[in-house]
């Protein structure tokens, strides 16, 4: 039974159609620490719009109940979800030292209904750079949306049928990425990192009018065209409150009593290449596991200078022992035809064989 809290902010939203967020009991964070009361403050942002994408198919959309990504037989699927920021929402002096999003697995391609170990820890968050909306209207029909309506974001439109993508499959950041990280089975967590606190303080600053269009969830790709499937379904923002999804923010903020300090206990950085090779960290990944890791990706990338550098040193070698020989080929050539000269002008008979006229040097007859 969910908390009463719950129930009565379930109620507001299926008769107001909106999520209220001073009804929403907090949850707490995971991968940040949000319980350290004494030196730092959280907010949950809980009011959040998102949808599906379809590869290949703009004749469809998806973006209530639930929203999903990865590899279907039917081609790609990305999420994309945004949370919206009141300008109350944060003090003016807020500083975030950590980030992190929470959501609620419906179901996978592996296990539906259950916990999710696969794929997980080959998906990856990434910042969208372009405007996109949505009608909030079609529901997921298993692995397909319903009939795309105007206004409704597609693999092609940023907003159907007036704003395409400058790329098909959405604008984001590839190089803006966040770890993953699975907790509790049927929640996933993603965030803990600088780049993510970056993010939400960007949107923090701006306040009144930020540029926040959210992120692009992208999973298991990897698969596609093999005839595998490897997706996850997650609780969109129509759904209760304790399956909503929410951007759990922990900040400093010297007016509300909790100074700013240096913090650097993030998460490292997940590249996309490394995310696909399920390169990430997860709830049972220990400090010693994951600095041995980074140690031994950092020996493997070491390699590549040396490499480099081998192969530019004998190249120097083989162009300077070319660059020898052409100029002793040059020296000889100067050399035989300064002699073929000499022969010229001192050999009379050669001499007598020309006469010079007003064009220059002419055979005689």
């Amino acid at each position: 039974m969910l908390p009463k809290s719950s129930v009565t902010a379930a109620i507001l939203c299926a008769t107001q159609g909106t999520i209220i967020v001073d009804a929403i009991e907090s949850i707490g964070g995971t991968i940040c620490n949000t319980h350290d009361s004494k030196k730092t403050l959280s907010k949950e942002i809980v009011k959040s719009r998102d949808a599906t994408i379809f590869q290949r198919q703009d004749e469809i959309s998806s973006a209530k109940d639930l929203f999903m990504t990865g590899s279907t037989k039917n081609g790609l699927r990305r999420g994309l979800l945004a949370f919206d920021f009141g300008v109350d929402d944060f003090p003016y002096d807020a500083k975030v030292e950590c980030a992190e999003i929470r959501l609620h697995v419906d179901s996978t391609s592996e296990y539906d209904g259950g916990a999710y170990d696969l794929g997980i820890g080959r998906s990856t968050l990434h910042q969208v750079t372009a405007a996109w909306t949505t009608s909030g209207e079609n529901v997921l029909q298993g692995v397909n949306g319903g009939n795309v309506r105007t206004g409704d974001t597609t693999w092609s439109y940023a907003a159907y049928p007036d704003w395409m993508w400058d790329t098909k499959g959405g604008d984001y950041d590839v190089k803006k990425v966040v770890a993953t990280r699975e907790e509790g089975g049927n929640i996933h967590w993603f965030g803990g990192t600088l780049t993510m606190a970056t993010i939400v303080q960007e949107w923090i600053d701006v306040r009144a009018n930020p540029f926040n269009e959210g992120f692009m969830l992208i999973g298991e790709e990897s698969v596609a065209g093999s005839g595998s499937e490897s997706y996850v379904k997650y609780s969109g923002a129509e759904n209760a409150p304790d399956l909503i999804p929410r951007l759990i923010v922990t900040y400093t903020s010297p007016s509300q009593g909790r100074k700013h300090r240096e913090y650097s206990s993030y998460l490292p950085e997940v590249p996309r290449s490394a995310a696909l090779n399920n390169d990430v960290i997860t709830s049972g990944s220990s400090s010693t596991e994951n600095s041995e890791k980074t140690k031994n990706d950092d020996e493997k990338d070491d390699t590549t200078p040396n490499t480099f550098a081998l192969v530019f040193a004998g190249g120097l070698i083989i162009g300077s022992m070319m660059g020898l020989i052409v100029g002793l080929y040059l020296m000889h050539s100067k050399k035989v035809k300064k002699r073929e000269a000499v022969t010229f002008k001192r050999d009379p008979a050669v001499i007598n064989m020309f006469m010079e006229d007003e064009d220059g040097l002419t055979p005689i007859s």
